[in-house]
């Protein structure tokens, strides 16, 4: 991995042009999921664009745009660089800095093509060294039964990704997991988890993302009867808040132990939020969010410490195509090792919602785009004709966020 220090100096775009407008842009794209993305406008008339899907928290960033933007307006873009970067103290916290964030996303973008650079390229020539790629298979599943899961990840191996993750759990809670109830799903995810196996291969790498939903005890049992399954990794087991590390940092143990790695962190906001799982040992892999984290600086400064603390790293990258692009630029301009993430047959907005040159899969790996800038913008018509959906934000489900 390069070092991550390259990110902290941007090259400066050196143009006089300022800011003019910020808008949120939310597409519908499966009945519990929309994406949400933003549009930066300069006074010559060029558009930057960022990412930040946030599962029903989309009338909360509207709102906290609309109170950034008097900041920003008729900025300078590298003035607007310098204003961006991690605020974990924020009120409105990971929707505030999903905000930043996607600003940061579409600064880059506009940077980019000034210099007519690809993201990528703008802190030096990069290698170009294929990124490893895998596939989240979930929201593809049309049965969740273990037939369904078998079919959309063998579906997902066959179109060349070269690990699949999925997640198999449905209505278990941490308060439900150690019960009768709970000790059945475990039984039924279980036979998901072996279903893909089989239907994958002994090789292809396989992830499960837990969500949360589990207890100690519970996520103990389903390391114990995973058995054959040859796990590549255990994702977000149990909840993260600070009366959980120790049990994640057994766990961590008792995955090692069984042969798997254990991955989480997915939801931290700058070198602040990573920090407490990179000091303590709690995963082997973290998980930072180019949506989330800060941006691209502190997605390099959260890799660095990562480095530092012997953790690997491994982008959260399960959302729409703006968010995809910008994770493999960044990902390319520091060399991640890790695989990185893409979700799996979500919706063929994907392919058809944006244009110009896309992040390519080929061999199993992902080649950052060599336009300027981030390479993409989004077809807005065709996105105007998916209207978002309303997406309840419930307290029942661990993962709602």
């Amino acid at each position: 991995m390069r070092s991550h220090s390259i990110m902290q100096n941007t090259p400066p775009a050196g143009i006089s042009c300022g800011i003019v407008d910020a808008s949120l842009h939310r597409v519908g794209v499966a009945p519990r999921s929309n994406w949400c993305f933003l549009k930066l406008v300069m006074d010559d008339g060029r558009c930057g664009w960022g990412e930040l899907t946030l599962r029903a928290h989309e009338d909360s960033m509207g709102a906290i745009l609309s109170q950034l933007l008097p900041t920003i307006r008729s900025l300078p873009l590298d003035g607007v660089r310098g204003l961006l970067k991690a605020y974990p103290g924020l009120p409105a916290g990971r929707a505030a800095n999903a905000v930043i964030s996607a600003l940061d996303q579409a600064c880059l973008d506009l940077a980019g093509q000034y210099l007519g650079l690809p993201i990528c390229d703008l802190w030096g020539d990069t290698d170009r060294t294929p990124l490893r790629s895998y596939a989240t298979v979930n929201r593809s599943v049309k049965t969740r039964t273990p037939e369904g899961f078998a079919l959309a990840c063998k579906a997902a191996a066959e179109a060349g990704f070269q690990g699949i993750k999925i997640m198999p759990f449905d209505a278990v809670t941490p308060e439900t997991a150690s019960s009768p109830a709970g000790h059945a799903e475990i039984d039924a995810t279980l036979e998901r988890i072996h279903a893909v196996r089989a239907a994958i291969g002994p090789e292809l790498p396989l992830m499960v993302d837990c969500h949360w939903r589990l207890d100690g005890n519970a996520a103990r049992r389903l390391i114990d009867g995973l058995g054959d399954a040859r796990l590549h990794w255990l994702e977000c087991p149990v909840p993260e808040s600070a009366q959980w590390h120790e049990t994640i940092r057994m766990l961590r143990t008792h995955a090692n132990h069984a042969g798997m790695q254990l991955a989480g962190a997915e939801n931290i906001v700058g070198v602040a939020g990573a920090l407490p799982f990179l000091a303590q040992g709690l995963y082997d892999v973290i998980m930072p969010d180019i949506k989330y984290c800060g941006g691209y600086a502190e997605f390099a400064r959260i890799a660095g410490l990562a480095a530092g603390h012997g953790a690997g790293v491994s982008p959260h990258n399960p959302s729409g195509p703006v968010a995809h692009a910008h994770t493999v630029h960044v990902c390319a301009a520091l060399g991640i090792t890790e695989a990185v993430e893409q979700q799996f047959a979500e919706s063929p907005l994907f392919e058809t919602g944006v244009i110009g040159h896309a992040p390519l899969l080929r061999g199993g790996h992902f080649h950052a785009g060599t336009g300027a800038g981030l390479g993409i913008a989004l077809d807005e018509a065709i996105m105007r004709d998916n209207p978002a959906r309303d997406v309840a934000l419930s307290l029942l489900d661990p993962s709602f966020a």
